[in-house]
């Protein structure tokens, strides 16, 4: 009889709880006028469902959603979704006070990064010590070494065409960025350059990283849990997730070494450091811990090689299965350059052609391609006729934006003309977001894949080998992109190019 009324008094609290949700989130909230599914605006499982059951698919499911109840949609309990490219000027204005939704700190464990960071002055303090790092004077200053890692690639490339054998171009590409953003982050590459066959590569470690991130926005405990875990349970429990706890161990450790000199190379370096000159800049002593720069290291090296090397990989699909697009892109290189080895960043950014591949390859990437909310705590904010509440979180997503068929027809098709013949463009060219939280690598990104294209597609040609389209495109959405999960990636046979 006890047991039974045990029972009963579960259901009529169950039964209660679901009731007051209906009504606090179903009638009486103040985002009940907004249109969107009903579940959605019952309970974030509703989102679970999609970014974790269906392995990160709410992405395509809000498009989906926006086809049915039009441009401003609920989402979530909380949250609203706008699908007008004209309103993400407003959305991510640079002037005024915009909170990240701290919601989604929660993605990493709540991390002391700047990406992580949701209030709006803290996020400015963090921001304001990094920007000069990645300003076009300092990109430009470092551009000798993002050539010199650019022609070591080539002379490993060199190697498959004496041999003939198949390579992974894009662990290619990933080992290339890594190097760049490890030699500037820390004046020590990873060298993953030297890997043979570029196996060697931090691509498993951020699968992981992202995909177990997708999990903890629901549970944000899930990274601080693993951080406490000795290395050895977590390998026993779930080895997948150890490249996640190495990588940021070690990250904290070149932190560390660089704070007591121990990796001694600062002084020998030609060139500016990340972290040496955050830990001599006049941040407070509390934003220098070796937390706090171990998890801003992980997002710099994350964020600097994963979307530049999916974007190399991209562009170079695309170049190579078109040979017309192959044929034009090589001859405006080598009619403009003496030398593709020592062309000038400068000189690269005026050649239209290229600068079409290089929009296009970062256009069809994407970048971030999960929803990226903002808070306006000072005022409403006004969509069409409807007036949103302040401090509400309003988000948009950046593909919407980039594979919109009024701005880019056919958006699935690589057209590099397209940059060429209207330049009015730019305005729509939103993978590294807009405003003040604007991607801080967007000058290193350019500069990568502007110095990398020209060198590598001058002096080489590609034959893809069991490669096609379903390869390059979105079907997971983890923050970033990932294709099919049996895909193989690019795998091209390298050759010598016909010059006619």
């Amino acid at each position: 009889m006890a047991g039974l009324s045990f029972v009963v008094t579960a259901l009529v609290i169950i039964a209660s709880y679901m009731i007051y949700l209906v009504v606090a989130r179903i009638l009486l909230s103040p985002l009940s006028r907004f249109p969107g599914p009903k579940l959605a605006a019952l309970s974030n499982w509703y989102e679970f469902y999609y970014d974790v059951l269906q392995q990160g698919q709410f992405t395509a499911h809000i498009q989906k959603l926006h086809d049915k109840y039009g441009p401003i949609i609920r989402i979530t309990p909380t949250e609203l979704h706008i699908n007008d490219p004209e309103f993400f000027d407003i959305l991510y204005a640079r002037d005024g006070r915009r909170h990240k939704y701290d919601y989604f700190s929660g993605r990493f464990g709540y991390a002391r990064d700047t990406f992580s960071t949701w209030q709006h002055e803290l996020h400015h303090q963090r921001r304001k010590a990094l920007s000069p790092y990645f300003s076009v004077k300092s990109i430009r200053e470092f551009q000798p070494v993002i050539r010199a890692k650019v022609d070591k690639l080539c002379t490993k490339l060199s190697i498959y065409v004496d041999d003939g054998r198949v390579l992974h171009l894009n662990r290619a590409w990933m080992a290339l960025t890594t190097d760049i953003i490890t030699e500037y982050a820390f004046s020590r590459s990873y060298d993953q350059l030297d890997s043979p066959d570029f196996q060697e590569t931090l691509h498993d470690a951020l699968v992981a990283i992202y995909t177990t991130g997708q999990f903890a926005l629901h549970f944000s405990m899930v990274f601080p849990i693993l951080d406490a875990l000795p290395d050895w349970l977590v390998s026993k429990m779930e080895p997948r997730l150890l490249p996640v706890i190495g990588l940021s161990k070690d990250l904290g450790r070149k932190v560390e070494e660089i704070r007591t000199g121990s990796n001694g190379l600062h002084k020998d370096t030609t060139h500016a450091t990340i972290f040496h000159e955050l830990l001599n800049s006049d941040l407070p002593d509390v934003e220098k811990s070796n937390a706090r720069l171990g998890d801003e290291a992980q997002l710099i090296v994350a964020a600097g090689l994963i979307t530049t090397s999916w974007a190399l990989s991209v562009a170079s699909f695309h170049i190579i299965s078109n040979p017309e697009v192959s044929r034009k892109l090589r001859h405006e290189i080598l009619s403009a350059t003496s030398t593709v080895q020592n062309a000038e960043l400068h000189e690269l950014e005026k050649l239209p052609y290229l600068h079409g591949c290089v929009r296009e390859g970062i256009r069809l990437a994407h970048g971030i391609t999960t929803r990226n909310p903002r808070l306006t705590p000072d005022s409403d904010l006004k969509y069409g006729d409807w007036i949103i509440p302040r401090n509400t979180p309003v988000s948009m997503t950046n593909v919407d934006v980039l594979m919109n068929k009024d701005i880019y027809p056919d958006p699935d098709k690589f057209i590099p003309e397209r940059w060429i013949n209207d330049p009015g463009l730019d305005r729509y060219f939103v993978p590294f977001g807009k405003g003040s939280r604007m991607c801080l690598g967007i000058n290193l990104a350019q500069a990568e894949l502007y110095l990398a294209i020209a060198a590598v597609f001058g002096r080489f040609d590609f034959d893809l080998y069991e490669t096609d389209l379903s390869d390059m495109q979105m079907k997971h959405a983890y923050l970033i992109p990932y294709p099919k999960w049996d895909t193989k990636g690019v795998r091209v046979r390298v050759k010598l190019p016909v010059l006619v």
